[in-house]
This record gives structure tokens, sequence and C-alpha cells, in this order.
């Protein structure tokens, strides 16, 4: 609308000059949303976001809908050179019922030994007490079999892993309830690895540790020689 004489100044629009739902969608710039910084990250526990209920706009916070991971990352441990063993001295107590630790392309340095664990006990490792029992499977006869012990100074998870350039190992470990002290703590295992210079093999097994003592911490190590790389996690188990 025209006006006479002198332009009036402009005035800022308030919510009192707008009739409720005059704004429709039609109205609304492309580049509203898209203009702004992207996150790029999962959002925190108290970003907002705004949601229609039933009709009326409201923000929430995003801690009520995202999703509860059933593993929860407590430790990476990346071995790039030569170690004697790798632990995990923290961050297994009561918080989980179950830990996972999942191996990645374990490689060793010594042909022909034996992948060996051992638990912390108050902080210390404990060198008696142990059972184990596995079975391997292969794409040979030959590296078929089934071992067992008891009462030995450590569990055994593989039998003549090859140190090849191309071989590795990778699988995971599994340990139930390990502050209990009512009960004996236990584990399973399922590995693959490569055995007899080309052959592939599977190690499917358990152990256990006869003592109703809380398992703090996990050895992992070879019967001889080094681990000369790989990568090993820690996991809660929800």
């Amino acid at each position: 609308m025209g006006y006479i004489g002198q332009q009036p100044a402009p005035k800022v629009v308030t919510s009192s000059d707008l009739a409720d739902d005059v704004v429709t969608a039609d109205k609304i710039g492309d580049t509203a949303i898209s203009g702004f910084s992207a996150l790029g990250a999962e959002p925190a526990d108290t970003d907002e976001l705004l949601i229609s209920d039933a009709g009326t706009l409201k923000r929430m916070d995003y801690s009520y809908i995202k999703g509860g991971a059933t593993h929860v990352l407590l430790q990476t441990q990346t071995v790039s050179s030569g170690v004697s063993e790798v632990d995990f001295t923290s961050n297994i107590d009561s918080t989980y019922k179950a830990y996972m630790i999942e191996i990645i392309n374990m490689h060793v340095a010594t042909d022909d030994q034996t992948f060996r664990m051992r638990f912390f006990q108050g902080g210390a490792v404990d060198t008696g007490g142990y059972d184990y029992a596995f079975q391997t499977v292969a794409n040979n006869t030959s590296s078929t079999g089934h071992y067992q012990a008891t009462n030995e100074d450590y569990i055994v998870m593989t039998y003549a892993q090859d140190n090849a350039n191309d071989a590795d190992l990778s699988g995971r470990i599994f340990l139930y309830n390990p502050a209990d002290t009512t009960f004996n703590t236990n584990c399973l295992f399922n590995l693959v690895y490569q055995v007899d210079g080309d052959n592939c093999r599977m190690a499917d097994g358990c152990g256990r540790i006869e003592q109703t003592v809380a398992v703090d911490g996990v050895r992992l190590y070879m019967s001889s020689g080094n681990i000369d790389s790989g990568i090993f996690k820690l996991y809660g188990v929800a």
C-alpha cells in the first residue's frame, strides 16, 4: 500500500501481530534448517529436538530417544611393535555382568605356539587353578582336534598358531560376571587363525578359574615369543 509523506520506520513483527497458524510451510524458507551448521556427530544427551505432541510443538532432550548400546567400548589397545603380553587391568568390575574382548588381526612372532590367557585378582596375575577345553576344526583334517586340561597355570585357547607374514588371529572372548565371589569365573572363546602355512582353523572353547575370588583383569599372551601386532578391544555387555 502506498503512503503520503515520509515513509514510516520499519517495525519488528511480534507474536501478537500474527494470528495463530497464519505462517504456513509455504512461507518457511527452504534453507531455514540447512542454512545452519551441521552437527556432524551424535548429539549430546542434553541436545534438544523439536517434536509435535498432538499438534503442540515441544522440545525434548536427545537422551530420551537415543538407542541403548548393548556393547559399550571401554578400552582399545593397538599393538604395533612386539609385546610379551596384552593386559586389561582396568574397567573389569561389577559394572557389567559380562565383558567381551574382541581381537582383530593379531600377528605373532614365533611359529607353532599356543595363545593363552590368565586372570588378574586384586590387581595381581593368578598363575594357578585354571581348567579349559576347546575343539578345533580346519580346512585340512590334520588340524582338527580336541584339547583339555585341569588345574593348569593358564587357559590355552589355540594350538600351533602360524607366524607367516599373512597369518593372523581374530575373534572374541567372553568373560562372565567376573566380580562375583560366589561362583567360579567362566569364559567362552571363538577364534579363527592360520596353521600349517596356509590352513584356516577355528578354535571354539571354554575356560574357568576354580576360585571364588573377583576377577578384575585379563592377560593375553603366547606360550613363547611376542605378540607383534593387533587390535584389542574391551567391551561391557549390557
